[in-house]
């Protein structure tokens, strides 16, 4: 017996431009690309052997790629949002496939023109398309019938369902990338736009956050609808300010002596295992902004600001969603600089002509670095498959950046609160 044999029978109902889904794992079209990483990590006892591609040298130049091998199931997300935008089925021998409680392909039999003609009917108003290859152009005879009906062969043998793709749009060559629907909010903020906030003298205090939540507008509905909101969030605010603001995080992040995070759940029913870390510094996480949040444990008031820009090849990749901001600095020539998620080194390294000799990345015994801090992050197993990284300060901002040139993260901070 083939290991092949050996791969487990997954059941999914069709959507055409929506969805696969069964009670474990839905994969909705529009969804951020961490989500759907989430989502299959919760299943890993049913899916195996996934597959992750992308383009090294260029993230933002082509579409990022899951595929599950074992499901003959690939999904491609748009570069730029990282929004699932086309789902595509390529193996059927291990996946039962169903529209509208109807089973139309399934391992023991497989899908052919007539199952999907009969299934689907010929209406479908678009977001699902068929590839059915014909062993012989000379054997597909044109009748005036409608649909599939069609086309009639003359071999007895119906060609058999080879590709399966849901889109969002009335044709594949009319696709366009959704946008995040409802159902994937679950309640949590989802981000728009990060700038920065500077003071008149043009010292950084804080971030301007755009983002779409739901709430309820109209009380005799009473359902919710998305609505845009702004907050601005500056440094030493409460932490009840914040949560005001942004909404209870996602998760709470505490700060060890070795400056590893220790995860602890919202709900604070999960204890820290040693007293002395209730004395370290804490981040609010927010995974659906992109970004975490470090509070000082004395104080309880916000002192850095890290942005996740969630590129393919680093080591926090589907961890967060994306965080599309927009930084504003100036260099010692007066240069007026916009730094955006998508934005690579050469673009804004006249930034640190000035600032890295006297940079605010420092060693543990405080010597500054004349060039840029090589950053090593790791699992607990000691494991980072995507290699180093490498930090770029001023006063104010420090910018982690891939080998490619592409920006990783960013910390806001402000010195006056501590280092």
């Amino acid at each position: 017996m083939s290991s092949s044999d050996l791969r487990p029978i997954v059941s999914f109902e069709v959507v055409p431009e929506h969805c696969i889904r069964n009670d474990q794992l839905e994969l909705i079209l529009g969804t951020p690309i961490n989500q759907v990483i989430n989502g299959i990590q919760n299943v890993y006892r049913t899916i195996k052997n996934v597959e992750l591609t992308y383009c090294t040298k260029e993230p933002f130049g082509r579409d990022i790629t899951i595929t599950l091998q074992n499901n003959g199931i690939r999904m491609y997300f748009e570069s730029h949002s990282q929004l699932l935008r086309m789902i595509e089925l390529f193996d059927f021998s291990h996946v039962t496939l169903h529209y509208c409680h109807n089973v139309f392909s399934s391992p023991e039999e497989p899908a052919d023109v007539g199952k999907v003609e009969k299934c689907f009917g010929a209406t479908v108003p678009g977001g699902v398309s068929f590839c059915f290859p014909a062993k012989e152009s000379s054997s597909v005879q044109a009748s005036y019938a409608h649909g599939l009906s069609s086309l009639s062969f003359a071999s007895s043998a119906l060609p058999q369902l080879e590709r399966m793709t849901l889109f969002n749009g009335i044709s594949p060559a009319k696709m366009k990338t959704p946008e995040i629907p409802q159902v994937v909010y679950c309640g949590n903020p989802r981000i728009v736009l990060a700038e920065n906030i500077n003071s008149e003298d043009g010292r950084l205090i804080g971030l301007k956050i755009k983002f779409k939540i739901e709430e309820v507008t109209d009380h005799s509905v009473d359902e919710l609808q998305l609505v845009d909101i702004e907050r601005p969030i500056f440094f030493n605010d409460t932490q009840e300010a914040v949560m005001t603001k942004l909404g209870a995080p996602s998760k709470i992040y505490y700060k060890s002596e070795e400056k590893m995070l220790i995860q602890r759940s919202t709900t604070g029913s999960e204890r820290l295992n040693d007293g002395e870390d209730d004395k370290a510094d804490f981040f609010f996480n927010y995974f659906s902004l992109g970004m975490d949040l470090l509070f000082d444990i004395e104080t309880r008031r916000l002192v850095k600001f890290v942005l996740h820009t969630n590129v393919p090849g680093h080591f926090d990749f589907g961890i967060y969603d994306r965080c599309e901001f927009i930084l504003k600095a100036e260099t010692k020539s007066m240069e007026e600089l916009n730094i955006g998620t998508e934005s690579k080194l050469e673009a804004f390294r006249s930034l640190f002509d000035h600032h890295q000799t006297n940079s605010n990345i420092t060693s543990g015994n405080n010597d500054t670095f004349s060039g840029p801090v090589v950053l090593n992050k790791c699992s607990s197993e000691g494991e980072n498959p995507f290699g180093s990284s490498f930090c770029y300060g001023t006063d104010q901002m420090i910018f982690e950046v891939l080998d490619n040139g592409h920006i990783a993260s960013v910390v806001l901070f402000d010195p006056l609160l501590g280092p």
